[in-house]
This record gives structure tokens, C-alpha cells and sequence, in this order.
């Protein structure tokens, strides 16, 4: 076992001890690099890795609230306590067994406070990579008085938690022009042709019911032949002469503007009436199957071999903009900074996500760029590469690989944000034709260590 202060840590695998090292590096005048110093040693960083088997909120909670603390590190194998400072700790997704790995670091303190470190001091992000002048902590220097030549300047973004309320849109029958039945036994499952403009992710389905029989579904297809099944709900009753917004089960991605198909299905013999329109031959479709009862509608549909229809029934989508797009939010600098992390906050551990900056040139050019990394509750700091922003207006950019509700979002105006659809994966070195916006979500930079002069 393995025990910080009177917190046992659960299942540890590995217990690694690494030794860290201090360098300054000071800019040499017309040369690509800097004269660099190794000034010595800083005490140990500990790892410790394990899994969490049971109680995941709770034990997870735990681990996450020992974060920025200090006290002794038993590890229990026969040697001293060590006097530590525990780090932020990092945690996998779940496994199929619904066990979690985590890593919780932790600093020995020892040597660090017999130098006067100051407790306003961030030390894991020291111990991580003070990038630019500061590179680790030394055991022999004065600590406190070299760090007194360097310094942090504020973060720059966006760094208001919003919400998921995200900006929506319907695409489909968004009107009727009056009420018909399917007649009965003949006609129990309907497809309506739409036509989406831009890759969404589908969270709901509207339809207009006019008279409510019994248990239905509605599910959304491609244009594939056969169709395959996107999304689905479960069964639903309805409310007649209304507008109904049906979820489905799981969010359902288009991943292209394309031709895709809205069905809804009932009980044989119901015959239930449904707003409509009227269009052309073939932008409705229909036969006598049903699928209300479960598992519901199969994962392919030959809806090409259906009977063909003129009739359109009221059925839209409800759908938001989120995976596949490249997201950005605008920010200005007063003065030269060096960015090496930029933040992005998420309501939900799920999926993967990139960011990077942007300049505000047409088209505008990548400053600097992340790669992929698992997205966590809270604010998910991402390592980017040691850049120079001259004072200027730039925009913060994240990509999202999943269709959960994860980054933070916050209405603004005309010209807060913009975006442009993009399959996941590296960023562009330019981009030009984006969509401006009134998006602004919750990310921000932060400044490498600098020199004071």
C-alpha cells in the first residue's frame, strides 16, 4: 500500500521516482539559441499509478482533493516518509469493467523549502516545465530569489464557465400544410427525404401530431441503399395538435450536407394523423412494416425499395453544431506574450479535443497547435509548443471529437467567434471561408516563464 497523510491509495501498479533538474538559459544576442546553466538538483517528483475498481465518484473525488497539499508519503517499502507536495492528479475513461487508472505525482518538499520557496509559487507547473528561462528547482540556490527574476503574467482568452445550451437548428418540415392518417395496415412506417446543409449532430426529432392513438418511434436513416440507422428513439405516445420534440436515444452525427430521411413508425392499425405537405413523387416513402416494438427499427432499411409518395410528413431535425467543426473565440493582447499551455474547459469526461491560435490575417495562419488529448471534467490543460504572440488580435480555435455535450459555451456578439466545418484532426495552416459567429467558449492561454528585465 501506498499512503499520503491518512489517505490509502487505491490498487497502486507502480510506485516511479524521478529526479529533476534546474537549468537557466539566457538569450545570446543574434544566435538560435540560448546559453544554458545546469545549477543543480531539486529532490525527487514521485509517480504513483493505480486503478480505481469501486466507488468511482466517491474515490476519484478523493484522489482529485489532495491536490495542492502537503504531508508524508509512506510507500510503505521499509524507507522514511518523504515530505511532498501532491499534484494535480490525471484519470483514463472507464473500461469495460468500469475501473479507472489514475497517476498522482507528488513533489518531495524537503530541499524545496529549505531554499524559502513561496507558496504563491504554482510548483507542479515548475516541476512540469517552467519553458523559456526556468526549467525545474534547485537544492542549491536560494529558490525564492532566483524566481523573483522570473515571472508569469496573466492568462489571455475567454475564462468564464458557460453552459451546453448551445445554439440549435431544425432542418426538415418545419411547417404543414393540414393532417393526414396512415391508413390502416397498409401504411405503418413513413420516411420523409430531407436535406441537410452542414455536418450537426441530431439530438431530437419534431414531429406534428394531430390525433395520439397509441405508441410510436421515429428514427433518423441515410441515403445509403439500404439506409443506415443514425439514430432512434424509444417508443412515445405524443401530445395531438402539437409539436412533439422527441430525443433519441443517443445523439445521432451527420457527418456531410447530404440527403438523409426522418421515419417514424406505429402499430399496425392505428391510423393516427400527422401534419404533412405536399411535394414531388419520391419525397416520401412507405410500406405496411412496423417497428414500435423493440429492438425498434433495424440498423439497415431498404427505403429506395419502398413505395413512393408526394407527401412529406412534419417531422424536422433538432441539431447542433459541435463535432466536426473547428471553433474559434477572439481575443486581443496589449503586449508580447509567450504562450505554452492553452486551457479548455469541458462538462463531461468524454471524447477527445484539439486546440491551437490563430492570427487574424486573411486567411488567417496557425500560431500554434496541440495534438489530441482524452478531455476531463473542468479545465483541461493542454501543452503547446513555446510561442511568441506580438500584441495583436488572434483567436483561440478547439476541435471535439465526440457528440457529448462537453465544451463550455457562452452567447456574445456579432463577431465573438466563428467556424468552419473540418473532419477531426490536425489543424490547417490557414483558414479562409469560416463562418463568423456569436460563439464564445470557455478557453484561454497561458504565459511561459519570462525574464524580468
Amino acid at each position: 500500500m501506498v499512503k499520503f497523510n491518512d489517505v490509502t491509495l487505491p490498487t497502486v501498479g507502480s510506485v516511479n521516482i524521478r529526479t529533476t533538474r534546474l537549468y537557466v538559459e539566457k538569450p545570446i544576442p543574434g544566435r538560435s539559441f540560448a546559453h544554458r546553466e545546469d545549477v543543480g538538483a531539486t529532490g525527487d517528483v514521485i509517480s504513483v499509478t493505480g486503478e480505481i475498481l469501486g466507488n468511482l465518484v466517491s474515490t476519484r473525488g478523493t484522489i482529485k482533493a489532495l491536490a495542492g497539499t502537503k504531508g508524508e508519503l509512506d510507500l510503505e517499502d521499509g524507507s522514511d516518509p518523504l515530505y511532498v507536495l501532491a499534484l494535480d492528479p490525471n484519470f483514463a475513461l472507464p473500461d469495460t469493467l468500469n475501473h479507472v487508472s489514475y497517476e498522482i505525482r507528488f513533489a518531495e518538499l524537503s530541499l524545496l523549502e529549505k531554499a524559502s520557496l513561496s507558496d504563491t509559487v504554482i510548483i507542479s507547473e515548475v516541476l512540469s516545465g517552467a519553458l523559456g528561462a526556468l526549467r525545474s528547482l534547485s537544492d542549491d540556490v536560494v529558490i525564492s530569489e532566483l524566481l523573483k527574476s522570473y515571472k508569469r503574467g496573466p492568462n489571455f482568452g475567454f475564462s468564464t464557465v458557460g453552459s451546453q445550451s448551445y445554439p440549435t437548428l431544425e432542418e426538415g418540415q418545419t411547417s404543414y400544410t393540414g393532417t393526414t392518417p396512415m391508413d390502416a395496415e397498409t401504411i405503418n412506417t413513413w420516411c420523409t427525404k430531407i436535406t441537410v446543409a452542414a455536418p450537426c449532430t441530431v439530438k431530437q426529432i419534431h414531429i406534428y401530431l394531430g390525433t395520439v392513438v397509441g405508441n410510436k418511434r421515429v428514427a433518423i436513416y441515410d441515403n445509403s441503399s439500404p439506409a443506415n440507422k443514425l439514430g432512434q428513439s424509444a417508443t412515445f405516445a405524443g401530445t395531438l395538435n402539437a409539436w412533439n420534440a422527441i430525443d433519441l436515444t443517443s445523439p445521432a452525427h451527420l457527418p456531410s450536407a447530404d440527403t438523409y430521411w426522418l421515419v417514424v413508425t406505429e402499430i399496425s392499425g392505428n391510423g393516427e394523423t400527422y401534419g404533412y405537405t405536399t411535394g414531388v413523387s419520391g419525397d416520401g416513402k412507405y410500406s405496411a412494416s412496423s417497428y414500435v416494438s423493440d429492438p425498434g427499427f433495424p440498423s439497415t432499411l431498404d427505403i429506395a425499395g419502398m413505395t413512393s409518395a408526394t407527401s412529406k410528413l412534419a417531422l424536422h431535425t433538432y441539431a447542433v453544431k459541435i463535432k466536426g467543426y473547428i471553433k474559434a473565440t477572439k481575443f486581443t493582447l496589449s503586449e508580447q506574450v509567450t504562450v505554452d499551455k492553452i486551457r479548455l474547459d469541458s462538462h463531461v469526461a468524454a471524447g477527445n479535443v484539439r486546440v491551437a491560435i490563430y492570427d487574424n490575417a486573411s486567411p488567417k495562419v496557425l500560431m500554434v497547435e496541440s495534438g489530441s488529448i482524452a478531455v476531463a471534467v473542468g479545465w483541461n490543460e493542454i501543452d503547446v509548443s513555446d510561442t511568441a504572440l506580438a500584441a495583436g488580435t488572434y483567436w483561440l480555435v478547439w476541435q471535439y471529437d465526440d457528440v457529448s455535450d462537453a465544451p463550455s459555451y457562452t452567447a456574445g456578439s456579432s463577431g465573438d467567434g466563428f467556424y468552419k466545418a473540418q473532419a477531426y484532426g490536425a489543424f490547417p495552416a490557414t483558414i479562409s471561408g469560416e463562418t463568423s459567429s456569436a460563439e464564445k467558449w470557455t478557453e484561454d492561454g497561458t504565459q511561459a516563464w519570462t525574464e524580468i528585465t
